[in-house]
């Protein structure tokens, strides 16, 4: 049983309802507002995402392939939206930015990210994850599960099936899966739109010969009728020049 008096609940109470009152008046200060994008590097759409890192006042820029790699920053305490980079995970792009600056001008239309290294520099526009424009998101109707039969080189049938999934660039949680007797999987990030088509970045998966030689491509995708045409870039002599896939049934 508690034996604080009412008096001393009351103080404490008064002590902390500026500061609730706060956290409810202004949420994104308590959950800091990750930011996507998309720049075009050798003629492809590339995933960029800002993502505040939790219990911490740093954040990552995260950029899609070709360049597949991270910087990491803080805040310099030269004002709102400015930061110092403080690292990189390697990779040439990336590590041309440190060290540097950057600035995200979130009241600009749309919002800049802005990078500087010495007499280097690049500006980038983003927006908040999930309030993106339908030109710059994945159409949704591309989203669910798409599956077709294809032929090995000896003329075997192998299931292909491909669960599309997320709004903006960078988003994960895409498949592409051979049955057997590949039998293997490979994650796909959306990288975003360009005139052709949806753009997919081909991950790292459970390995086998066939899955391995998909790793750093992408995946061109476009509505076809009721169901999608699936290209590989660049060109590997799989779904050339395109494999059409039907919603699969539930």
């Amino acid at each position: 049983m508690s034996t604080h008096p009412v008096s001393s609940r009351w103080a404490l109470l008064a002590l902390f309802a500026p500061l609730l009152t706060h956290a409810q008046a202004n949420p994104d200060a308590a959950t800091p507002t990750p930011w996507a994008g998309v720049d075009i590097v050798d003629a492809r759409p590339s995933s960029v995402r800002l993502l505040p890192q939790p219990g911490s006042d740093t954040v990552q820029i995260v950029f899609g392939q070709p360049r597949n790699c991270r910087v990491e920053a803080r805040p310099s305490g030269g004002g709102a939206g400015r930061y110092e980079l403080t690292g990189s995970s390697g990779g040439r792009y990336c590590n041309q930015w440190y060290p540097g600056r950057m600035t995200l001008d979130a009241d600009a239309s749309p919002a800049r990210l802005q990078l500087r290294s010495g007499a280097r520099e690049a500006s980038l526009p983003l927006w908040k994850a999930a309030q993106g424009q339908a030109a710059d998101t994945l159409n949704t109707a591309l989203d669910g599960r798409w599956t077709t039969t294809v032929q090995t080189a000896d003329g075997a049938d192998v299931d292909l099936a491909v669960q599309l999934v997320g709004r903006d660039p960078g988003d994960t949680g895409g498949s592409l899966v051979y049955g057997s007797p590949r039998n293997c999987r490979l994650p796909l990030r959306f990288e975003g739109n360009a005139a052709d088509g949806a753009w997919f970045a081909v991950l790292p998966g459970n390995g086998g010969a066939i899955c391995d030689r998909l790793v750093g491509r992408w995946l061109v995708v476009q509505p076809r009728g009721e169901g999608i045409a699936v290209r590989i870039d660049p060109a590997n002599g799989e779904c050339a020049p395109g494999c059409l896939l039907g919603r699969a049934v539930r």
